[in-house]
């Protein structure tokens, strides 16, 4: 099925993807849906091919493909709002974010690497990583606020209304677990990285 909703309005998208999705499970059968939209990728498919100028990015369960992003372009084209994807820099005691005086994000060298995290995972804290508020939108269930920190530009997801304004001092605190590492030359996922950087005692 090559995008057989694309010309609906959203909330018949929505009510139509499902019917489609329980026909093929009541039918058994197996079946190729193209689409645009990671909304019905996410939420139709078993498995997701993942294509970027006509080549595979990544193939895997969505699930997956929301947990361990391949490449940055996967991670920032899944999910929404996208992953906040940062230059790290080299600090005094380990990386750091581009622009900023600390504190470390991560330990060893940041120079080359990208620091990937969902904005959902972000939180506004008392502690953590000092940041200056851009602007927000609300959008009922949740706030989307836009941070800047050094040169680098974060969004925070938090539930309800966030009560930060524009040119607000904020900190960003986030778990170590939740953090995706990336080599900022090729975009590609990091393991190695990951696996260093699990301890960030000053944002923890």
């Amino acid at each position: 099925m090559d995008e057989p909703l694309s010309n609906l309005d959203a909330q018949l998208r929505q009510d139509m993807r499902r019917e489609i999705r329980s026909l093929q499970r009541t039918l058994g059968i197996s079946m190729v849906y193209v689409t645009h939209d990671q909304g019905e990728a996410m939420s139709m498919a078993d498995r997701v091919v993942l294509l970027r100028g006509g080549g595979v990015e990544q193939e895997a369960t969505p699930d997956e493909l929301y947990a361990r992003p391949a490449t940055v372009f996967a991670a920032r084209f899944i999910g929404t709002p996208p992953m906040n994807v940062v230059r790290l820099a080299d600090g005094p005691e380990g990386a750091v974010i581009r622009g900023s005086s600390g504190p470390v994000v991560a330990p060893g060298p940041g120079e080359g690497v990208l620091l990937g995290v969902r904005p959902e995972h972000v939180c506004l804290d008392d502690s953590g990583v000092p940041a200056c508020v851009v602007d927000s939108e609300y959008l009922g269930a949740d706030t989307i606020t836009k941070c800047t920190v050094g040169e680098e530009t974060l969004a925070v997801r938090t539930p309800g209304r966030a009560s930060v304004g524009a040119g607000a001092t904020v900190h960003l605190r986030w778990p170590p677990g939740a953090m995706h590492f990336f080599d900022a030359a090729t975009g590609h996922r990091r393991d190695g990285a990951a696996t260093a950087h699990v301890t960030v005692p000053s944002i923890r």
